[in-house]
C-alpha cells in the first residue's frame, strides 16, 4: 500500500488505534495464487493466522477499508475466493452468506468505477444468486435458509442445532445435517434455519444487482422486486414487537443478533421507528455489543461459569463496527461513541486488534464451543484484519464522513471529547483529499491546490 491515509486528532488513543488499524491491514498482505488469479497477486489474508482470504472476511474487509486503501489488493482478494467451472464465475466457500461478496465488489467499482469489473462482478453475483435461488429459497416464507453471517461455529445456536446425540463429532453447525438427515429440508445443503443477518445480506444483494444492471444499461426491474419483497419478508417474519427488535432466527430463537441488527439498519430494511427501537433496547455491555445476545446454556455455567460461547455472548469487532455505523447513520450518536471507545481502548491496551473479547472484562477471549463433543476454551486470534477494518471504518466513514455514491463528499462527526481532527493523504483514484475537521462556527471551506482537494469543516 503505498498511499497510506494517516489521521490525526486530539485523543492519542484514538490516533493510535487508527495506526494499529493501518499497521493490522497492511501486515496481512500476502502473495498468493487463489480462486480465478491466474498468477501469484498481493491479497489480504483474513489475519495473521491464515493462510488464504475466507469470502465473508474478504468482503466485509473491502467494504469497510482495502477497496479506499489499495484497490489493486481489494480486486484480487475479491477474484481470489472465486470459482470458474465451465466459463461461468461463481462466488466460492461456504454457501450461506457466501453472496455478502456483492457488498465488497459493490464498494470497490465506487471507488475505481472500472466498469470491466463491474462486468465481471454482475454476472458472478448473478450466477450466485441464481444457484441459491433454487437451493435456499423458501417459498412458504420468503426467506432464505441459511446459518446466520460469520456464524459457523455451533455455539451460535440454540440447542436444537447444537444436539447431535453424540453422532457425529461437532463444531461446525453444517454437521446437524449429518446428525439428522431426516430433518434437514431435502432440497439445497439441508439446513432449515432461516436468520436475519443472512436474509438482510440477501436483499443488499438484490440492490446491489439492481445498482450494476443500472450501471450496465440492462434492466433492473426484477431485483427491486425483490429486494422489496425480501425487505417485506424480513419485517413480517422477524420484527419482534415485545422485545423491540428483530429476531435472530425466525420462528425458532428471539435472541439479539448484532450484525442483522445492524444490517437491517444499514441496509434500509428497518424504518425510523424501527431504528429508534433497536437504539432503545439492543442490549450492549461496557465493552461492546455482544454478537448474539444472551449467552446460550451451557457455554455460561463451563468451569462454574463466568464464561461465553465462541459465538454468543462474546464481543466481535466486525459486529460492533457495522453496529455502531448503523446507529450513527439513524442519528444515535451516543452509540456509536460506546461501541468506538471500546474497541479503541482495547486495541491501545493489546497494541493490536484481537479477533474476541471477553464481554465482562474486555480482554482477549475466544470463548467455549465444541470440539470432537468436548467443551474446550478456544484462544482469540491475533492481528484480525477485519476487526481493523471495522475501527478503520469508523474512522474514515463515520468521523470523516466520506462517502463514494454521488461524487466524494464528506459529512463528519466527531465524537465526545474531540474537537479536531484531520485525514490527510486519502486518495480516491488519482485524486487526493486532505481534510480538517474543527468543532465551531464557521462555513466549509475548499481549496483546489496542486490537484489536492482541501477541506476545512466545521461542526457544532
Amino acid at each position: 500500500m503505498n498511499k497510506i491515509p494517516y489521521f490525526e486528532c486530539d485523543d492519542k488513543a484514538v490516533n493510535d488505534a487508527f495506526r494499529l488499524a493501518i499497521g493490522c491491514v497492511t501486515a496481512n498482505v500476502a502473495t498468493i495464487k487463489s480462486g480465478i488469479l491466474k498468477c501469484e497477486e498481493p491479497c489480504v489474508m483474513a489475519g495473521i493466522g491464515y493462510a488464504k482470504p475466507w469470502t465473508r472476511d474478504a468482503a466485509i474487509n473491502v467494504y469497510n477499508a482495502v477497496a479506499l486503501l489499495d484497490p489493486v489488493a481489494a480486486k484480487n482478494t475479491l477474484y481470489a475466493v472465486l470459482n470458474e467451472t465451465d466459463g461461468e464465475v461463481c462466488i466460492g466457500d461456504q454457501y450461506w452468506d457466501k453472496i455478502i461478496w456483492a457488498i465488497g465488489a459493490y464498494k470497490l467499482y465506487l471507488i475505481n468505477r472500472d466498469k470491466e469489473f463491474l462486468k465481471l462482478a454482475y454476472s458472478t453475483i448473478l450466477n450466485t444468486l441464481r444457484q441459491l435461488e433454487h437451493d435456499e429459497y423458501d417459498d412458504e416464507t420468503g426467506l432464505f435458509r441459511g446459518a446466520a453471517v460469520y456464524g459457523d461455529g455451533i455455539s451460535a445456536y440454540p440447542e436444537k442445532y447444537r444436539k447431535m446425540n453424540g453422532k457425529v463429532p461437532v463444531t461446525c453447525v453444517l454437521d446437524w445435517v449429518k446428525a439428522y438427515p431426516d430433518e434437514a429440508v431435502k432440497r439445497g445443503f439441508g439446513l432449515p434455519m432461516e436468520t436475519l443477518s443472512t436474509n438482510c445480506v440477501y436483499k443488499k444483494a438484490y440492490d446491489i444487482l439492481a445498482f450494476m444492471a443500472k450501471e450496465l444499461e440492462e434492466n433492473s426491474d426484477e431485483f427491486e422486486v425483490k429486494s422489496q419483497k425480501l425487505k417485506n419478508a424480513i419485517n413480517e417474519r422477524f420484527w419482534n414487537e415485545k422485545t423491540g427488535l428483530y429476531d435472530y432466527l425466525y420462528n425458532e430463537c428471539d435472541a439479539q443478533e448484532g450484525f442483522g441488527l445492524a444490517f437491517a439498519v444499514l441496509f434500509g430494511i428497518a424504518d425510523e421507528k424501527k431504528a429508534e427501537s433497536i437504539a432503545k433496547n439492543a442490549y450492549s455491555t461496557r465493552y461492546g455489543l455482544p454478537c448474539v445476545y444472551p449467552c446460550f446454556k451451557p457455554y455460561d455455567s463451563y468451569k462454574g461459569g463466568g464464561h461465553y460461547g465462541r459465538h454468543c455472548g462474546t464481543i466481535w469487532p466486525q459486529v460492533q463496527g457495522f453496529f455502531a455505523m448503523a446507529m450513527l447513520k439513524s442519528g444515535y450518536k451516543k452509540r456509536f461513541d460506546d461501541e468506538f471507545f471500546a474497541l479503541t481502548k482495547n486495541a491501545v491496551r493489546d497494541k493490536q486488534f484481537v479477533e474476541i473479547y471477553h464481554p465482562d472484562t474486555g480482554l482477549p477471549y475466544g470463548g467455549i464451543q465444541e470440539w470432537e463433543n468436548e467443551f474446550i476454551e478456544w484462544g482469540a486470534e491475533n492481528y484480525q484484519t477485519w476487526c481493523a477494518t471495522a475501527y478503520l471504518n469508523m474512522v474514515v466513514e463515520g468521523i470523516v464522513g466520506l462517502s463514494v455514491g454521488q461524487g466524494v463528499r464528506f459529512n463528519p462527526y466527531l465524537p465526545r471529547g474531540i474537537n479536531y481532527a484531520s485525514l490527510k493523504n486519502l486518495y480516491i483514484g488519482d485524486t487526493r483529499y486532505d481534510i480538517e475537521i474543527k468543532r465551531g462556527s464557521g462555513e466549509c471551506i475548499r481549496n483546489e491546490d496542486e490537484e489536492i482537494y482541501k477541506y476545512t469543516i466545521y461542526i457544532k
